[in-house]
């Protein structure tokens, strides 16, 4: 645990609570029947004593409420004031001023060009064409006054988008709080010119579609059922609107996320898109034509306008669903998102465009080679499984008729891409040793011979029709009496077909032997396509950042500490900062990057972004954060840590010695550790018996299916137990006996609670999973919000107390990214350690807000900090990794990889040098008035007191749960028999006495 220096400083108190004795014994009764008790612990390496910030507050929980409503009160202010005040009437539908840059509308005023609104408070949209990027028009409106705002390149004479002419939307830096909301606003904001600073620009963004998907929003597993509901809603199809009844209450409390869905959800009025807008059908030249581009601009003041009667409605729905500063704080921080590269970025692009041309081309030849070879050698006659599918029909060019498909009389060449039909048979591909087939129906298939009696299928059985006139009759694999023909497996699942056993997904199936080949090419092929399809997947989004470089768009400072800044580049991602119902943030070119692979073009991307000269990148992942998490909220049930099963893994689970939960459950199901970890945090996000089924044979398409499901039922025995059903204990059903099963029933008594809340920032799930709408449907949806939303509390806190400890120390950073448990900040070099040590303090901190508001005044040692931090000159997920890939042929040299113990030999003070010292004794002067202290928000979770429950929860059999109902009644029958024996006798003791005639007379 924290040695005593540091728990008085971060629990502000002096004696650690002593948990009860019976507690432990329970505890302790778990413990051993899971196989964990008396395991030896490793050793935690001692850290020396530093002297951390002084709480703003008694407790941890207070400080925190007190630095959020630091960073959350002035923005939440201009927040309210927006929705307390109506926007002007927009000025014009067709009389806007068509003039370049922006344009102020007051009522009793002429319109007057401005250099950029002077106003505190906006809601605001921009257009543009995709290809081009930069904004062409945008409108905005104040409590005030209307802007309008057109590009000069707009209004120029040429007739064509010049991509040389760029113009961002000038803001203005007005040294002082102002708002902007928009729907999908993080796009607006990166076509915004002060955004483009390494100081913050005081600018703070609101999204309205963020703000709806935490309130209403629809997860995954929800949208297919809502569409269906609303496509029948629409219909009017009364048969299906009937079937479907009880979904009737999720529909009423939920919506999709485009901007007039959501007006007409919240302000119940429909509004008819634009029968034609020339961003979508028209082109450059069209928009300069005076009539449309009055009917352009004024679509994009129409919906500036839906975008205020929505946050009307919206924002306070929020801050009741949201009600902790710190939420509000964190939420608005995720919106300034700022990644820097430099002149590398383009580098990065044509090399990854010239090695996927020349993969291509490689590709093409090589099919194109096995071709010709195949029609010079005309084997078709011989018994070869796959010459004999093609079709050798001579044509008029005295040509086979397969041959002919694939060959250009233009060039004289045959051409054949690593995706065209006749690909896998000129390579001659094995699935499990077994030929590969086409059938228009099942598409990829492999044969077995009816004579093999050792195969066992795993793979769907192909059933051919046997009517001539039906669209899939396949007569050639109907006259095969000697062969079975199987689908090979689609890993998004059996209804899904298999469109080429050469995609990217089928890579690992040919490193492992599942998918092969007696063709020497065929590795080549199969990998130099993988490679190119990982580029075209991300080409489009890469191509779509924004990248400013100085001297572009009239920004010649960027804010950085240094004399030449011609070499930085600035991209802004485009993020919708709560883009799921669990409040996690969406971007879809950084938040899904993956780490660099040496096959794959163009996978090096993260490495990409880069600090500038005498700045670092400053980051950590969170370590298991969610498992932690849900540790956490099991021990909480006990008051300690290390109560249960899963909370002591996280303490004392070793990787080397087997006993981590990776490991244990690697061993159950036959697995590698990596594999054990995706499905460990599947069954942390509710996945159930089927599920986990399902991806295991998705992950190793050949599994034995029955032997699977023996080793899936027991690793779910061992970790959530089994169910049992009883309206005396709990009140409802229950599961027991498993090393999680404490976790599994409170994640479950949250996720059906009337008003379901994260357990630390007091969170409120979406209104469409809800119980009194969602009943008992989507149970796994729940459960997984209450673990990621919770991260998502995580997130939230260590971001509000890096930008107070930041603030307040005067460090020279900024933030700049955060995907899920990653967080990144860019630092002057010269404060990279006191950045670092910053770091450190906000994850203890926020693990001791997690604790603390658990019920557990305490912390381990072993996860209080980072086990380290990144101090590195480009952004990736390991210090020493080189990012060699295919198209990125040049080591990175490794950064630094510092622990709370060598952060302290360097930096022991946030303090830049000892005059500082007054720092850590003054009083902050902000929050005057923070209301009562009994606040819900503050109040730490206490377990219900009911031993019988927590007894019965780690038995391992229903005849022990039986047992201990039947103690527990008697026990309860002769306290009763004694309570009422007690009363009685109390009762004749001290009866008063009262004066009668009688005893007058005597």
């Amino acid at each position: 645990m924290l040695p005593d220096w540091l728990y008085k400083q971060v629990f502000n108190r002096s004696t650690r609570p002593v948990p009860q004795k019976s507690l432990v014994e329970i505890s302790m009764g778990h413990l051993k029947k899971q196989g964990f008790y008396n395991k030896k612990a490793d050793t935690v390496p001692n850290i020396n004593q530093f002297e951390l910030p002084k709480l703003c507050g008694k407790t941890i929980s207070e400080h925190f409420w007190r630095i959020g409503e630091e960073q959350a009160r002035p923005i939440r202010d201009l927040a309210m004031c927006l929705v307390g005040t109506n926007l002007p009437t927009m000025p014009f539908q067709t009389n806007w001023i068509l003039l370049p840059g922006w344009t102020r509308y007051e009522k009793g005023k002429l319109p007057k060009a401005v250099d950029f609104p002077n106003e505190n408070i906006l809601c605001f949209s921009t257009k543009t064409f995709d290809e081009y990027k930069y904004p062409l028009i945008a409108c905005a409106a104040s409590p005030t006054a209307w802007y309008s705002w057109i590009s000069p390149r707009l209004l120029s004479n040429d007739n064509e988008i010049d991509c040389e002419s760029k113009y961002l939307v000038p803001m203005g830096n007005l040294k002082r709080n102002r708002l902007i909301v928009g729907h999908n606003i993080g796009i607006d904001r990166t076509r915004i010119k002060e955004e483009y600073h390494y100081i913050d620009s005081n600018i703070s963004f609101l999204d309205t579609q963020s703000l709806h998907i935490a309130v209403s929003g629809i997860c995954s597993r929800l949208k297919s059922d809502w569409n269906k509901y609303n496509k029948a809603y629409k219909n009017s199809d009364k048969q299906y609107l009937l079937q479907e009844e009880k979904f009737r209450k999720i529909y009423d409390v939920s919506s999709v996320n485009g901007l007039y869905k959501v007006y007409e959800f919240y302000c119940n009025q429909c509004l008819n898109k634009p029968e034609r807008d020339v961003f979508d059908k028209g082109n450059f030249k069209e928009l300069q034509d005076t009539k449309n581009l009055q009917q352009a601009i004024a679509s994009c003041a129409s919906n500036v306008e839906v975008v205020h009667h929505v946050f009307q409605k919206l924002f306070p729905m929020f801050t009741d669903v949201c009600p902790h500063p710190v939420s509000f704080a964190g939420v608005v921080q995720m919106g300034s998102m700022f990644l820097t590269t430099n002149k590398d970025w383009g580098k990065f692009i044509i090399n990854s465009e010239t090695t996927y041309k020349s993969l291509n081309e490689s590709i093409e030849s090589t099919l194109g080679k096995l071709a010709d070879k195949i029609l010079k050698e005309k084997n078709h006659e011989i018994d070869d499984q796959w010459l004999k599918q093609l079709d050798w029909r001579i044509n008029s060019n005295n040509h086979p008729e397969w041959y002919n498909k694939i060959y250009n009389k233009k060039t004289n060449k045959v051409r054949v891409t690593a995706l065209s039909q006749i690909a896998p048979i000129l390579l001659k591909l094995k699935w499990l040793n077994y030929p590969v087939y086409y059938s228009k129906q099942y598409g990829w298939m492999y044969r077995v011979p009816i004579k093999d009696k050792h195969f066992i299928a795993n793979s769907v059985l192909c059933e051919f029709p046997t009517q001539p006139e039906h669209i899939y009759y396949e007569p050639h694999f109907l006259e095969d009496k000697n062969g079975s023909y199987y689908c090979i497996p689609n890993k998004n699942g059996k209804t899904n077909r298999c469109g080429t056993p050469l995609a990217k997904k089928y890579i690992c199936d040919f490193e492992n032997g599942m998918l092969k080949s007696d063709c020497k090419e065929a590795e080549e092929i199969l990998k130099f396509h993988a490679a190119c399809t990982y580029w075209m997947s991300i080409r489009d989004r890469i191509h779509s950042q924004l990248l400013i470089y100085s001297g572009d768009c009239g920004i010649y400072n960027f804010g950085f500490d240094m004399n030449d800044e011609e070499n930085i580049g600035i991209i802004l991602p485009k993020t919708i900062v709560m883009g799921t119902i669990t409040r996690r943030v969406v971007e879809n070119t950084w938040t899904t990057a993956t780490n660099p692979r040496e096959y794959l073009i163009g996978s090096e991307q993260k490495s990409m972004i880069k600090a500038p000269k005498g700045y670092k990148i400053v980051g950590a992942d969170v370590d298991s954060q969610e498992m932690w998490i849900s540790s956490l909220i099991s021990d909480a049930e006990f008051g300690f840590h290390g109560a249960t099963g899963l909370g002591l893994m996280m303490l004392q689970g070793s990787k080397s010695d087997g006993t981590d939960l990776h490991s244990r459950t690697a061993k159950i199901l036959g697995i590698s550790r990596d594999d054990a970890k995706v499905f460990n945090y599947s069954r942390l996000y509710g996945a159930g018996i089927k599920t986990v089924l399902e991806m295991l044979e998705k992950s190793f398409t050949n599994i034995n299916m029955e032997e699977a499901k023996e080793r899936v039922e027991n690793l779910f025995k061992k970790t959530k137990g089994r169910r049992y059903y009883s309206s005396n204990i709990n009140g409802h059903g229950f599961w027991f006996g498993g090393s999680e099963t404490y976790l599994v029933n409170r994640l479950e008594e949250i996720a059906t609670s009337s008003e379901p809340l994260t357990p630390i920032l007091r969170c409120g799930i979406t209104n469409a999973l809800k119980p009194a709408n969602a009943d008992q449907s989507y149970m796994t949806s729940r459960v997984n919000w209450v673990v990621q939303s919770s991260g998502v509390d995580y997130l939230h806190l260590l971001l509000v107390s890096m930008k107070y400890l930041i603030k307040k120390y005067n460090i020279n950073a900024r933030f700049m990214l955060s995907v899920h448990d990653d967080v990144r900040y860019l630092v002057k070099e010269d404060d990279a350690y006191r950045a670092a040590l910053a770091l450190q303090i906000s994850n203890l901190w926020t693990r001791a807000m997690f604790s603390h508001m658990l019920g557990i005044e305490d912390l381990p040692l072993t996860t209080a900090f980072f086990s380290g931090i990144d101090i590195d000159h480009v952004y990736r997920k390991e210090v020493d990794m080189k990012c060699n890939t295919i198209s990125h042929q040049i080591e990175i040299d490794p950064g630094t990889r510092v622990s709370i113990q060598e952060i302290l030999k360097y930096q022991r003070t946030l303090r830049r040098n000892d005059s500082s010292l007054h720092d850590e004794l003054s009083e902050p002067d902000f929050v005057k008035d923070l209301g009562p202290y009994e606040s819900f928000l503050w109040k730490p979770y206490r377990p219900k007191d009911d031993k019988l429950f927590l007894k019965v929860q780690s038995v391992s059999s229903t005849e022990e749960i039986k047992k201990l109902c039947e103690e527990s009644n008697l026990l309860e029958q002769n306290i009763k028999m004694y309570t009422n024996h007690m009363l009685s006798k109390k009762k004749r003791v001290f009866e008063p006495y009262i004066e009668t005639s009688e005893a007058n007379n005597k």
